[in-house]
């Protein structure tokens, strides 16, 4: 055979060989329920929740045809659970157990799609592991999932086994999904109906194209309880005698005692800025996006305020427990060595009323964010919570110079 002739087989060769490898690594790089190991890079951190959700898609697809649940029911749901926080050592931490609704400990039979796609030690209900355990008294253990991809999936199977929540499984309506949640118990505090309602209106029906996507792939009825995967597929799938028993089955709101901040009459709110403002406001408009590391309830005053100063490059860290509330934060502030100063508003810091001042509640307070400083000392604020409360709603509104001498400013950190 002449020499050019055997090259060029060989070459030919090469190219098969080739071709054949990139479609076996192509196959490999889709998830599958056989696919037990995760990609997730957990050390990389969301920079918003449109992050978060676009790089698991997949999971969320995952979880209309394991358990039935909407999408963007699921995202709604884990924003007020808890803000889709990934980083705060102060939170919940929730965030470490990648529980993204507040999923209590129950079997593992409650798992079995979450188990044969990530493994059989994608979920612990120990209730030992880091985030299992976030004090909120409610009783009871949390489950540990290994990745953010595990916590969708297995949130969604919980859900669909425990007979509390049939109404939410399969409906293709986010709303009506949320309200079946709520009606089932999932959350002992009595606004959980209303702040579910908030971020779906807010954040939720932005995701709708991942229901239809979801739908499409998977039908509009995908989880039937009885047709489960065959045991003898899933790993290490425990006997009945091995199951966790006795649990409660239903899961639990991550903050049962919400921030309950009201906010006064120091002048009239509305949603826009005051028509004598217009050309004077020198710092950008609200983005109205939930920032990394906001563990602060829903469309509470404090969610409000922590995004404003995270978009404005002059966040304010999260602050626990009482410390959290807005009349408070110029004393955590304080305490974590920020500057504060009283009865001297500055634009772009944070102001701080302590109860009953600006009509604000006499035991929580309140919290917005300066915008404008007029010359005879009164201010205009950004806030939230004050028109359609626990929706997430942004209004303005006047603070006159009486109560800007009595209320704390705070400089938030670049």
């Amino acid at each position: 055979m002449p020499l050019i002739a055997i090259i060029g087989a060989i070459v030919v060769v090469i190219m098969i060989i080739s071709l054949f490898i990139g479609v076996k690594n192509d196959q490999c790089s889709q998830p599958s329920y056989s696919d037990s190991t995760t990609t997730e890079d957990l050390k990389k951190v969301p920079k918003s929740v449109e992050d978060f959700v676009k790089s698991h898609k997949e999971a969320y697809i995952l979880s209309w045809k394991a358990g039935g649940f909407l999408p963007s029911a699921s995202i709604a749901q884990t924003m007020v659970e808890n803000g889709f926080n990934f980083t705060n050592p102060q939170g919940t931490s929730l965030w470490k157990a990648h529980n993204m609704g507040g999923v209590k400990t129950s079997k593992k039979e409650d798992f079995p799609v979450t188990l044969a796609s990530f493994g059989a030690d994608s979920v612990d209900l120990t209730g030992t592991k880091a985030g299992t355990n976030v004090g909120d008294g409610t009783g009871g253990g949390y489950a540990w999932f290994k990745d953010y991809n595990a916590g969708i999936v297995g949130k969604a199977e919980f859900m669909a086994h425990q007979s509390l929540y049939r109404g939410a499984i399969n409906n293709t309506d986010g709303k009506a999904t949320l309200m079946a949640i709520a009606k089932g118990g999932w959350a002992t505090d009595p606004n959980y109906l209303i702040s579910l309602l908030g971020a779906y209106n807010a954040i939720g029906q932005k995701y709708q194209w991942l229901d239809r996507e979801a739908i499409d792939k998977h039908g509009e009825k995908p989880y039937q309880s009885n047709q489960l995967l065959d045991k003898k597929n899933i790993p290490n799938m425990p006997t009945k005698d091995e199951t966790n028993q006795g649990l409660s089955e239903a899961g639990c709101v991550v903050n049962p005692n919400p921030s309950k901040e009201a906010t006064g009459t120091n002048s009239a709110p509305t949603l826009e800025p005051p028509k004598e403002y217009e050309g004077k406001l020198k710092l950008p408009a609200p983005d109205n996006k939930n920032y990394v590391g906001n563990n602060y309830p829903f469309g509470q005053c404090t969610w409000g305020a922590f995004n404003r100063m995270a978009q404005l490059g002059t966040p304010i860290e999260w602050f626990s427990g009482n410390g959290g509330n807005g009349g408070f934060w110029w004393q955590s502030a304080q305490d974590k060595g920020y500057t504060v100063v009283k009865g001297k508003p500055q634009v772009g810091w944070a102001v701080s009323f302590t109860g009953g001042l600006a009509g604000s509640d006499p035991q929580y307070g309140h919290i917005a964010v300066v915008e404008f400083v007029n010359e005879d000392g009164s201010f205009l604020v950004s806030e939230t919570n004050v028109v359609s409360p626990n929706s997430g709603t942004r209004s303005w509104r006047v603070i006159n110079k009486a109560t800007a001498q009595q209320a704390y400013f705070i400089q938030g950190r670049k």
